[in-house]
């Protein structure tokens, strides 16, 4: 809507009111108007009836001559009544008018999104800088308010032109790198519907459904991942995207075929290839050695356990709940608390433990014991965000009703840290 519509509507509505507000008062002077000629013809017409009673000898002049004055008194003194009736109400009006405006304008101000509509215009007008800042790789320079404008703008070009499948990818990527997976998954998948045939689209939308952890949302990456291995089964980022997704889901066969695809071409002290090669060791059900995949020379990443030491690095967790938390969060479900790298984009949790809801406050500990994979533990880390959800099922994805605190924290090789998490915040 433009200003100039705006204003014409703001108009039309204050002349609505104003004639709302005048309509009683011009009905009620008609009606005096009609009301008054009503009269006079009555008057005219005893008048003739008069005369033709003196005519047929029913009356006598002197009867008609005191009839006609009565009926001019009468008249007189009606007219009189009509004009100090309606006299006065001009001012009672125009007082009324004055303070419908003034209430108006007072409710206007009170209940409009005037502030939301400037704060809109402006974040269309900074989107070129914005955008040119994010495309040099410039995203951590930016801040939230930044990325909060950035949003706004595109999702005001959005509803402009919502055919506009870039726009979307855009609006995707930038919901995925401050972590909101949700809004980004449906953004990317709005502009892969939209343009089905751009691979980097699909590609992109592989790479956020693998960021969840989500057990559905990695079948489906796997399916989209197949369909643009199947175009393009040269393209090794695609095929160590299927080795990781595959890993994830526990499926062995695609993990060494795609893995064995990259072998060669990743460096020898990968810590992506050393995660894939003890993950194919857990899924053969052969952890205690190193099999064909890696040299065996090659060093794997630390235990999170000292062996000589026996002692174990993680934390000790306490959790509780905020107020707010306490009244509205889910009583019945589960207790997930569970660490990942805060140095990175890499979502998989480094440990998980997942406990019935119970009574708060509770200890949990969390361990390098509690890795999801052998080779991605919490002694492999230096700076983790420990969180605590409580969820109604058991999936460390988010979900709408979940509440969840957070905290950061260093990790300590061979040391239980203490912590505390305050769960406060609505998902």
């Amino acid at each position: 809507m433009s200003w100039s519509e705006f204003y014409i509507i703001v108009s039309g509505l204050i002349t609505l009111v104003l004639l709302i507000i005048a309509f009683p008062w011009l009905r009620n002077k008609n009606h005096a108007k009609q009301d008054s000629l009503t009269n006079t013809q009555i008057v005219k017409q005893r008048l003739a009836e008069l005369d033709r009673e003196v005519t047929e000898g029913l009356i006598s002049e002197h009867d008609k001559r005191q009839a006609v004055d009565e009926l001019k008194l009468a008249l007189v003194d009606e007219s009189a009544f009509q004009s100090h009736k309606t006299g006065n109400a001009t001012l009672p009006l125009a007082v009324g008018g004055v303070l419908a405006i003034v209430c108006g304008v007072i409710v206007y101000s009170q209940v409009n999104q005037m502030e939301g509509v400037v704060r809109a215009n402006k974040a269309i007008e900074t989107l070129p800088e914005l955008s040119q800042q994010l495309a040099n790789g410039n995203a951590n320079n930016l801040t939230q308010q930044d990325i909060a404008s950035l949003a706004l703008a595109i999702r005001q070009r959005l509803r402009e032109e919502p055919e506009d499948d870039t726009g979307w990818m855009y609006f995707g990527r930038l919901m995925l790198s401050i972590g909101q997976e949700v809004q980004a998954i449906e953004a990317i998948d709005r502009a892969v519907k939209l343009a089905p045939s751009n691979s980097a689209n699909r590609i992109t939308l592989a790479q956020a459904l693998m960021t969840t952890g989500d057990v559905n949302n990695l079948e489906r990456a796997q399916s989209i991942l197949l369909s643009l291995l199947s175009e393009n089964p040269q393209n090794d980022n695609l095929a160590l995207m299927m080795a990781v997704v595959s890993a994830q889901l526990g499926d062995l066969d695609n993990t060494r075929r795609f893995y064995k695809q990259v072998e060669g071409k990743l460096p020898r002290d990968s810590d992506m290839a050393q995660r894939l090669v003890a993950r194919i060791q857990e899924l053969e059900g052969n952890t205690n050695e190193v099999v064909g995949l890696q040299d065996t020379e090659q060093p794997l990443a630390a235990s999170g356990k000292d062996k000589t030491s026996g002692e174990e690095t993680g934390f000790n967790v306490t959790v509780n709940l905020s107020e707010e938390a306490r009244e509205n969060a889910p009583r019945e479900g589960f207790l997930i608390v569970f660490a990942q790298d805060a140095n990175s984009g890499n979502k998989m949790p480094a440990a998980v433990v997942k406990l019935p809801i119970n009574s708060f406050p509770i200890s949990v500990a969390l361990t390098t014991d509690n890795a999801m994979m052998p080779q991605f533990t919490l002694a492999t880390l230096s700076d983790v965000i420990v969180t605590a959800r409580l969820s109604e099922d058991r999936d460390v994805a988010v979900s709408q009703g979940e509440w969840q605190g957070s905290v950061n924290a260093s990790v300590t090789i061979n040391e239980l840290s203490s912590l505390s998490i305050i769960i406060d915040k609505e998902l």
